[in-house]
């Protein structure tokens, strides 16, 4: 994905984090870092990622994802985000998920809202920013677990 790789050119550059990741794919441990593919149904072209693992800071479960722009709009983020949240809710007991969005990205917090996260708290960053954050401040969305 030429919109996320960075300086890294080759597919040989991730070998060792997708080794690492595939360790990890037979786990139902909710709290181990797991990220999974987004890809075309027809291609399987890479366009996308949702992931999920333990936000050591807060000590809580936390739902990320990326979309290639190309493909951004058309669903495909959605469905793979509800699907890796009802995984995580049937093999765990956890009461919530959550999501952090930079407070820039109004497209994303429009998706996590889309995708049942309602808004928890605005936090702001204090001494760390992350490389890809536009603002200083960043949404917290939390996801409930359905209870029939």
């Amino acid at each position: 994905m030429p919109d996320w790789a960075g300086d890294r050119n080759l597919p040989e550059d991730y070998y060792g984090y997708i080794n690492w990741h595939q360790t990890q794919k037979g786990s139902k441990d909710v709290n181990q870092n797991k990220r999974y593919a987004i890809v075309l149904p027809n291609t399987d072209e890479m366009i996308g990622m949702v992931g999920m693992g333990l936000e050591y800071t807060i000590n809580e479960v936390e739902v990320a994802y990326f979309m290639s722009e190309k493909y951004q709009m058309n669903g495909y983020t959605k469905e793979a985000i509800n699907a890796l949240v009802d995984w995580c809710f049937s093999v765990s007991d956890l009461k919530y998920l959550i999501l952090t969005i930079d407070c820039a990205n109004i497209p994303s917090c429009n998706l996590a809202e889309e995708c049942g996260f309602e808004l928890f708290e605005k936090r702001t960053s204090i001494g760390h920013k992350q490389p890809n954050m536009e603002s200083d401040c960043y949404f917290c969305f939390r996801r409930y677990r359905n209870i029939s």
